[in-house]
């Protein structure tokens, strides 16, 4: 029952946020145009995005390395590509199917592959924020807007901030019932998944393979940049967008992944439209960008994640024969 209402409650974030995104267009008009757009351009972005999971799952590797185990690059990029499939059905569920997927083929332990998973999600993170401080350095005006126009105006403190207030007073309560929290018969499982989170960190100091993992970490990055730049010439209305418009709508529409919504439907495409508006581009063909990108790099998520999920599963029938 709790994992139906968190699934609908997901599905109705998508719904709300899709109604925002389209709210007061001319759906008749966006689909009619849909036969104008240079296809070619998307089949090109969904290949950057598939050798983005491709280099996401080779640099993985160097992170198990360096736990002391080993896994062929063929499981790792297949788990990989099941975990971004994962998170179209199930929001957030994708870094526990990947780990289970390898876990399955590799027989590495679930908390080490989730302590490198959580590894890598400080270091997107930190590279998004990277690219937030240097859009502002050329957007400033534009990333403004932006927060402004989600966010809204706010006069009110830190001090009287609710969520500020909730995450100081559920703080004091798990301080408070500590001892208790420790009777819990979750809580050696919940204490081993933290030290396996802990040897996760511990992998990027003992990593041999620096160079590599860096050059993986910078070619995942420039492919997503290229996936969304590439759709600029696939519209009339966003053809002289330049790169530097590609960084800002690549940090924009990052942002609205970050959204816990259905495969990033609705918060994807309200964000993007509200960017693509914000550099003078106008409400519809703005939409039609952002359903276009994300209908592109679904297609491709769906197909390449089928495919890795069949090729696990006769992997492990093989193993099991």
């Amino acid at each position: 029952m709790q994992k139906i209402i968190k699934y609908i409650l997901f599905i109705s974030v998508s719904s709300v946020l899709m109604y925002f995104a389209f709210k007061d267009q001319n759906l008749a008009e966006i689909v009619s145009k849909l036969k104008n757009i240079e296809y070619s351009w998307l089949l090109l972005s969904m290949g950057f995005g598939a050798i983005a999971i491709i280099s996401r799952g080779v640099r993985w590797i160097y992170l198990i390395k360096a736990l002391g185990y080993n896994s062929s690059i063929k499981n790792s990029v297949n788990s990989v590509a099941v975990g971004y499939l994962t998170n179209i059905l199930i929001p957030r569920a994708g870094e526990i199917s990947r780990c289970t997927s390898l876990q399955q083929v590799e027989k590495i332990p679930f908390n080490k592959l989730f302590g490198t998973i959580i590894l890598e999600r400080v270091i997107d993170f930190a590279i998004l924020i990277s690219l937030i401080l240097i859009s502002f350095l050329y957007k400033y005006q534009e990333i403004n807007s932006f927060f402004s126009e989600i966010l809204g105006s706010s006069n009110e403190s830190l001090l009287t901030n609710p969520i500020l207030i909730f995450l100081i007073i559920f703080s004091l309560i798990l301080y408070l019932l500590r001892n208790q929290i420790k009777k819990l018969k979750y809580y050696e499982k919940i204490k081993s998944l933290v030290s396996g989170v802990k040897e996760g960190f511990i992998s990027l100091k003992n990593l041999d393979h620096k160079t590599p993992f860096i050059m993986h970490t910078i070619l995942i990055w420039l492919m997503y940049l290229l996936m969304t730049y590439v759709c600029f010439f696939a519209i009339v209305e966003t053809e002289n967008l330049n790169i530097f418009d590609g960084v800002y709508i690549l940090v924009i529409g990052g942002l609205g992944m970050v959204v816990p919504s259905q495969g990033g439907i609705g918060s994807y495409h309200l964000a993007v439209k509200i960017g693509l508006v914000g550099i003078g581009i106008a409400a519809q063909p703005a939409l039609l960008f952002a359903f276009a990108v994300h209908t592109a790099q679904t297609l491709m998520t769906i197909i390449f994640g089928i495919i890795s999920s069949l090729l696990l599963l006769s992997h492990n029938k093989s193993k099991n024969e």
